[in-house]
Formats: structure tokens, sequence, C-alpha cells
């Protein structure tokens, strides 16, 4: 394999002008790089994320875990292909925005009411007193009288 991999970039760099330089060129210079100008960063992140799904389970159950990754990586690269990954991301970043939106009305109308309750509060003056004089507590022993021992002295 090594063989035919220096085999051909020995004749890129030796026959560029020929048509089978050319044709090499083109199929292994211009392809890929018309591919990997097409990716989005959806698609890269997507495809580090499976490939990091790819790793723990190779990490977890060594064999097995390749196993179970080559019967289900096939199906998912081809169910993200027939949708776009950015489209998934839109939603995500959509339903986020939504999601702020309904926290920022819920906290603005916590905020309307409680500065509503502070007004009110502020509004209210506590009543009046009345500057009647107050009335004298009388004796519990039920006589108003003073003592008359007192009175001697008096």
């Amino acid at each position: 394999m090594f063989a035919v991999v220096v085999l051909v970039v020995a004749l890129l760099a030796s026959f560029p002008t020929t048509r089978i330089g050319r044709g090499l060129h083109r199929l292994l210079v211009e392809t890929p790089a018309r591919r990997l100008n097409a990716l989005s960063p959806g698609r890269v992140v997507f495809y580090a994320v499976l490939g990091a799904a790819g790793l723990i389970l190779f990490g977890l159950f060594e064999l097995e875990g390749l196993r179970v990754f080559s019967l289900f990586a096939p199906e998912l690269i081809l169910w993200f292909g027939m949708f776009d990954v950015a489209l998934f991301l839109d939603v995500f970043i959509l339903a986020a925005a939504l999601a702020a939106g309904a926290r920022f009305r819920a906290m603005s109308a916590t905020l309307a009411q409680g500065v509503r309750q502070v007004v009110i509060s502020l509004r209210q003056r506590p009543a009046a007193r009345s500057r009647a004089p107050k009335a004298r507590p009388v004796r519990a022993d039920g006589s108003a009288d003073p003592d008359p021992g007192w009175a001697v002295f008096a």
C-alpha cells in the first residue's frame, strides 16, 4: 500500500502537465478540496461527536464496542445526510432564544409586580392618632380615695 502511495506522489511530482498527472491532480487534490470546502461547521461537529462516541465505545467495551459502533454508524450518517446538521443547530438556537424570551417576560412581570407593591405601600399612610387625652387606669382595689393614714402627715 505504501508503495502505491509513493508511486502516485512521484507521478504527480514528475509529470504534472501530462494527462495522467492532471487526472491524478483532479482526483486527489481538487475533488477533496471541493468537498472540504462544502463542509459546514455543523457537519464537522457531528463527525467529531460521532468519532468521540466510537472512541468511548472502544474504550468501554473494546472489540464489542467497535462492533456496536459499526452497526449504528452507517445508519446514523445516512440519517444525518438526509437532513443538514445546520438545520438542527438552527432549531436548538431558536429553542434557546424562545426559552430566554419566556424567562425574560416572567422576570419583567415579577419585577413590575414588585414595583407595584412598593408604590402601593408608599402611597398608604398610617392612620393619624387621636389627640384626646388617655384615660387613667383605675386601681384594682376599687377605692379611689387616698389612704387616711397619710392624711395626718399632710
